[in-house]
């Protein structure tokens, strides 16, 4: 099932809580609303009795009907619901559930008085079908930032502790909305030491010295004018022991504790399994650096790279309305896009048949259309569109991604990418179309580099996968490249900060001799000449499923399914093999054959099974289109049930700007130009750099809200009513005390809150209404 499908069900379940029939008010915060609005739109909640959708810190009228409250569970949202109940109720009633678990202890009041308390583990973003996220960028600089100084170190090892505990906290929402106790498998590196914050905890490498000029004289060094040598030690020495833990490996212990903590308040989770059990797979972005990098020409991942597109799903394009008139529209690329989903994960060329082909069926079936309609050019195709005024919604759609295809190879011609893309796939995947070693990418690259025309940007990414592909390069050489391209000192850092994701920029001997894992090549004529490069997470996703998974590689964190050998080793051993047809070269073109993905094999038939065994792949430190569409392409190849998450999704403008600030020396967590607190909002507690903050207290930093208007009113005149003093004085003294404390609240006004929701057994006894206070969970 999709996982905005399962999401949906999540969100249903505590709208549909109230019984049939009664209408109630939708009460959010501006978080848990951004999370409903991905699987909800406003005309789908009234449908189910929302009469409306009311942000919580916003002043709101008194109602008459129930109040739904989905919230994040912070102390800033909880005061605020009490608030609402104080004096004149908002509301007739209200339901609360919280979108993650958390006891709240410290934030309203004395422990061991919290009964019971919702809990709706959908505290993720489903981006796609088969995408979550954390929609958290920043993490990438906490995860990967080396800081200097110390007041800097111990700031950055907070925010990585930080988000270590929200990173796995969220894998565990995912898991419990999936209904899966995976088998964790965690990414192992051997050819770099711990990075970031992390390599602050172990003595590092020293940096190794660039080569001297009479080392450089052996013939060691990149000659310019002259073939490129072979890549140097690919194959396999075992790098030496290293203490402490690496950045994929603490997320997946943090994540199977999370699972141990749930699974003791919830015993009989999961329950009866009608599938495998799932596997889930943690890595990290310095396991694949190439991809980011790469021109891709899949559809959504090229005009995500090559069109203005915010947040990877609005564009603004001009559209052609019924009159002839040019109008700009704004379009949201999602799965209510049909045009869209149809061809997101087709290689432009495809993509460009596609259309054509499905607005010439379009055509025959509605009037309006002379001629052969399946027989147009891309450009006839938008004035033909101009005569379908009753199918409006078509028409946009077909218009839209007409418009984006042909920008798309526009700026392909305009820009030579056939020639980048080139060399970029040389270096990506260590041969050329025909399988052989790369004999002339120097002479390729340094035309490419001198060429006034070709964006500074374009040259990073090809200088950056050049060395990369030689394991390093001589100082001197690197130097050489800057010049050719004449890359100004930020582009320079965006290459140079690849240190900072176990790249080796420059050539030295070091004392790692692992490698990366290689690519293989695929000897086929179903493969498209500029787009040979496999991500990792594919290749690593073939490999277990044919059980060739070095274990060493990827080890697992507790449980090791039987059936697990994984003696094969991804540095030596191919994942596929197609002996045989050599590929052929497309010159200038996009493609040389069709793609095999669309070829499933007949043994694969039980891809539409309904009880598949998932595949859970989490991508610390950003996740490409490339990579996403591994995840929808491999469903149907291994017939199993891939999904793809992250901490958010990069493309390569905005893998190339993160890494240009990433080595800095700036605090992890807080990357260049971030938004600062709000005034009010509560402030870092004080404590050990080496502890992590509790999860409770960073959902109160992090979706703290400024309040908006005026506060709620308070109780009317007469209802206060002084004690009088004498025995109970002391008594009283205290409990003024504590109502004065703004931490702790007071929920005797919750006579009519209800509590309805997912979590232990333990709060099936407490429904209804509560008399008591609101502090802690025992």
């Amino acid at each position: 099932m999709p996982l905005k499908d399962l999401l949906r069900a999540r969100f249903a379940s505590a709208i549909n809580s109230i019984p049939p029939g009664t209408w109630k008010a939708l009460v959010t915060d501006h978080y848990s609303q951004q999370l409903i609005d991905e699987v909800y739109t406003i005309p789908e909640l009234l449908q189910m009795n929302v009469t409306s959708v009311e942000p919580l810190h916003s002043p709101r009228q008194p109602m008459t009907v129930d109040g739904l409250y989905i919230l994040t569970p912070t102390a800033q949202n909880v005061e605020r619901i009490i608030a609402d109940f104080q004096g004149r109720q908002t509301y007739k009633s209200a339901h609360l559930y919280f979108i993650d678990a958390q006891r709240l202890t410290d934030t309203l009041g004395p422990s061991g008085v919290l009964k019971a308390f919702t809990e709706l583990y959908c505290n993720f973003w489903a981006l796609e079908d088969r995408v979550f996220g954390l929609q958290h960028p920043q993490a990438f600089y906490s995860m990967f930032g080396t800081p200097g100084g110390t007041v800097a170190r111990d700031l950055a090892l907070e925010a990585f502790h930080d988000d270590m505990t929200v990173t796995g906290r969220t894998i565990l929402n995912v898991l419990t909305t999936l209904g899966e106790n995976p088998y964790i498998r965690y990414y192992q590196p051997t050819h770099h030491a711990p990075l970031g914050p992390l390599s602050l905890q172990t003595p590092s490498p020293a940096p190794a010295a660039a080569p001297s000029q009479s080392a450089q004289a052996g013939g060691n060094s990149l000659r310019w004018r002259s073939a490129m040598g072979n890549m140097p030690g690919i194959g396999g020495q075992r790098a030496p022991e290293v203490q402490g833990d690496y950045l994929s490996k603490k997320i997946a212990v943090q994540v199977q504790n999370e699972l141990d903590a749930y699974m003791a308040s919830n015993p009989d989770w999961p329950g009866h399994q009608d599938r495998s059990r799932a596997v889930l797979f943690i890595v990290d972005r310095s396991m694949d650096p190439v991809a980011p990098l790469l021109h891709e020409f899949w559809y959504q991942a090229m005009v995500n790279d090559l069109l203005k597109i915010e947040d990877g799903r609005k564009y603004h394009y001009k559209f052609e309305n019924t009159v002839g008139v040019k109008e700009e529209r704004e379009a949201i690329l999602s799965e209510q896009d049909e045009v869209w989903v149809s061809v997101r994960h087709l290689h432009m060329k495809d993509a460009i048949d596609r259309l054509m082909t499905d607005f010439g069926k379009f055509a025959q079936e509605h009037a309006g259309f002379r001629g052969n309609a399946a027989n147009v050019e891309v450009n006839d195709l938008k004035d033909m569109l101009a005569n379908l005024p009753q199918f409006q919604t078509q028409r946009e759609q077909f218009s839209l991604h007409i418009d984006m295809a042909q920008e798309c190879m526009s700026i392909f011609e305009k820009q030579h990418l056939n020639l980048t893309a080139n060399v970029e796939q040389c270096c990506g995947t260590g041969f050329t179309g025909d399988g052989k070693t790369p004999k002339t990418v120097v002479e390729q690259m340094v035309p490419l580099l001198d060429d006034r025309n070709m964006s500074s940007l374009d040259k990073v990414r090809i200088i950056a996968l050049y060395i990369i592909y030689r394991d390093g390069v001589a100082d001197e050489d690197r130097r050489r490249l800057y010049g050719h391209a004449n890359l100004s000192i930020t582009e320079q850092d965006m290459i140079n900060n690849l240190v900072n994701l176990g790249v080796k920029v420059i050539k030295g001997d070091g004392k790692f001799r692992g490698s990366r894992i290689k690519q293989k090549f695929v000897n086929s004529d179903d493969q498209y000449e500029l787009s040979r490069y496999k991500p990792v997470v594919g290749i690593m996703s073939e490999e277990h499923y044919a059980n060739r998974l070095d274990v060493n590689q990827f080890p697992f964190v507790r449980d090791v399914p039987a059936d697990v050998t994984g003696s094969g080793s991804l540095r030596s051993s191919s994942y596929v093999q197609h002996p045989g047809l050599q590929a052929q070269n497309s010159g200038t073109s996009l493609r040389s054959a069709r793609p095999t993905w669309q070829k499933a094999p007949s043994a694969r038939a039980d891809n539409r099974s309904q009880h598949r065994q998932r595949y859970i792949i989490f991508v610390a430190g950003g996740v490409t289109h490339s990579e996403i569409r591994q995840a929808y392409v491999l469903s149907k190849q291994l017939g199993k049930e891939i999904f793809i998450g992250s901490t958010h999704i990069v493309t390569p403008e905005s893998f190339l700007k993160d890494l240009k600030s990433l080595g800095r020396g700036g605090i992890g967590g807080n990357p260049p130009n971030a938004a600062p607190l709000h005034p009010q909002a509560p402030g870092r507690p004080n404590r050990n750099p080496g502890q992590p903050m509790a999860y409770q207290r960073i959902l109160d930093i992090r979706h703290w809200e400024p309040p908006v208007g005026p506060p709620p009113l308070g109780p009317p005149p007469g209802q206060q009513m002084q004690q009088p003093a004498g025995k109970n004085s002391s008594k009283n003294s205290k409990q003024q005390q504590t109502n004065s404390n703004p931490n702790v609240v007071n929920l005797k006004q919750f006579e009519n809150m209800s509590i309805s929701g997912q979590g232990s057994s333990k709060k099936d006894s407490f429904k209804g209404r509560f008399k008591m206070k609101w502090g802690g969970k025992d």
